[in-house]
Formats: C-alpha cells, sequence, structure tokens
C-alpha cells in the first residue's frame, strides 16, 4: 500500500503543457514528494511503457521503483485517489470522473479539426462545438447549484477543479499552437461560474508557487 509520506513520485512529460498539467497540479496539491523529468523524444519512446508519455513512476523508501503507470487519465485518477481529491465514495467519484472524461473527449475531438480533408473536418468542428457547449452548460449548473463558490462541490479543492482547471489553460494556452483561433472560440463560451473556478484555483494556498511561476490564467481570460 502506498504511504505518502514515505513515496516519492516521477512524472515523465514533455516541457509543455500538453496532456500533463493536471497530473502536474494534481501532485501539488497532494503535497508529494515528487519530481519531473523530461526524456529526449524520440530518442527515449521505446523506454517507455506504451512508447509515449505521461508516464508516472512510484517509488518507496528505499528508491525502489514500485510502480509505473502511464495514459494521462490513469494517471490523474491514481492521484485522486491516493491524495482523496477524489472522493472515497463510488458515486461521489463516478461523478467527478464523468465531467472529466467530457473534457477529455473535447480534447480529442479538437485534433480532429486539424486534418486536411475538408469534409471531415468540417464534421469534426461540428461536434467539437456542440461537446464544448454542452460542456459548459452542464459544469455551469453544477458549479451554480453549489453556491458559485468556485468548486464543483463542497468548499475545497477536488479532483474536477483541479482538472477542469487544467483543461481551460490547455486550450488557452497550448491549443493557440495548433488552431490561432482556439483561444479566442474558447474564451467567447467561458462562463462566469469557470471565470470563477479559475480564480479560485489560483488563489488556493497549496498551489501559490506553483501557479508563481506561471501566467495566471484569469487575466487571459477577461481580455
Amino acid at each position: 500500500m502506498t504511504n505518502l509520506n514515505t513515496s516519492s513520485f516521477i512524472l515523465r512529460y514533455f516541457d509543455f503543457i500538453g496532456l500533463g498539467e493536471a497530473s502536474r497540479i494534481l501532485l501539488t496539491v497532494a503535497q508529494v514528494n515528487w519530481t519531473e523529468e523530461n526524456p529526449e523524444w524520440p530518442k527515449e519512446k521505446e523506454n517507455q511503457p506504451f512508447g509515449r508519455l505521461p508516464v508516472l513512476i512510484e517509488k518507496s523508501a528505499n528508491g525502489d521503483a514500485d510502480f509505473v503507470l502511464t495514459e494521462s487519465p490513469a494517471i490523474e485518477r491514481y492521484i485522486g485517489r491516493l491524495s482523496g481529491l477524489l472522493p472515497a465514495d463510488p458515486k461521489q467519484a463516478a461523478r467527478q470522473e464523468q465531467l472529466r472524461e467530457q473534457q477529455i473527449d473535447i480534447t480529442t475531438c479538437f485534433f480532429g479539426q486539424l486534418v486536411k480533408d475538408e469534409e471531415m473536418k468540417e464534421r469534426a468542428t461540428k461536434k467539437f462545438n456542440d461537446l464544448l457547449f454542452r460542456m459548459f452548460k452542464m459544469h455551469s449548473e453544477i458549479l451554480r447549484a453549489n453556491g458559485n463558490n468556485g468548486h464543483y462541490f463542497g468548499n475545497e479543492l477536488t479532483f474536477i477543479d483541479i482538472t477542469s482547471y487544467a483543461f481551460v489553460k490547455l486550450f488557452i494556452k497550448f491549443m493557440p499552437k495548433h488552431k490561432d483561433d482556439i483561444a479566442a472560440i474558447f474564451k467567447s463560451k467561458v462562463t462566469p461560474e469557470f471565470a470563477k473556478l479559475v480564480s479560485v484555483v489560483e488563489s488556493d494556498p497549496l498551489l501559490e508557487t506553483y501557479i508563481a511561476r506561471r501566467e495566471k490564467l484569469g487575466p487571459l481570460i477577461a481580455q
């Protein structure tokens, strides 16, 4: 069984936001001993379990690698469960996980817009816009039902608060490298409830040092 007081973690990913940012923030909020490695790519590709990143390596107190996990959704959930950021109650946890899965579907759909075939691109764009609209609508309703305090559930950071923040960050700061108008499209759909979420996450004391090393999202959303 993992002991968070004695275990340490290595997160292997590229040196950009991408699919690793949610895991970085989860590890930070969990207050565990963790470091990041940025493997030389594609030189290190064959040394990864699935030939891809991110990869999480968990080490015991004696330095042995006890557990290796890949695929960003699996890594996020594992950290969430270990740290208690995901509820112990299966139904409550599943509610948060389904909301995260919705965001992962949108991220996957986004890349479908980058194909050269115009018909496929048009279908992907239509699906992306529909999914994005539904996501913001549903998530905003949940945030409002919780008092619009910047949290989906309760009054403290949870798994979905963190992963939603990372989701917004991905589209505002990283995806424009692939599609230059996506930040404007995304910001046009950001609701006041999501803006509040961003503000609350960025002001959390557990993330003060982490956020200080990076540009805040709040001012970017307001532009």
